[in-house]
């Protein structure tokens, strides 16, 4: 394992799930304060015909406050592209990113 994907392995966790239409359900958080991690991911037996996401991300001591109550929060992630072997993105620091792929 080189240098790279050992660091990947410390910030990166992923779950994947399928509901019964067959929609992939990809949810990934990246740990990491400072560093955006590029992904690659192959899908098998099928090919992406469209993907939806969502994100949550800010600097490491953000938070929502009385007075800021809207400084984190879930926004739209559209910056997946489609590839003839899945989907490849840029998960950004602190985040926790969820994608519907059809």
């Amino acid at each position: 394992m080189d240098e790279r994907s050992a660091c990947n392995l410390l910030h990166l966790t992923e779950s994947v799930s399928e509901t019964p239409d067959g929609t992939l359900h990809l949810t990934l958080t990246n740990l990491s304060v400072d560093k955006s991690f590029d992904i690659d991911v192959t899908i098998v037996d099928r090919s992406v015909k469209k993907v939806k996401g969502e994100i949550v991300t800010e600097e490491m001591h953000a938070k929502n406050t009385f007075e800021e109550p809207e400084c984190v929060t879930v926004k739209k992630f559209d910056r997946v592209q489609v590839t003839e072997k899945g989907i490849r993105f840029t998960i950004p620091a602190c985040s926790v990113l969820h994608l519907e792929v059809r």
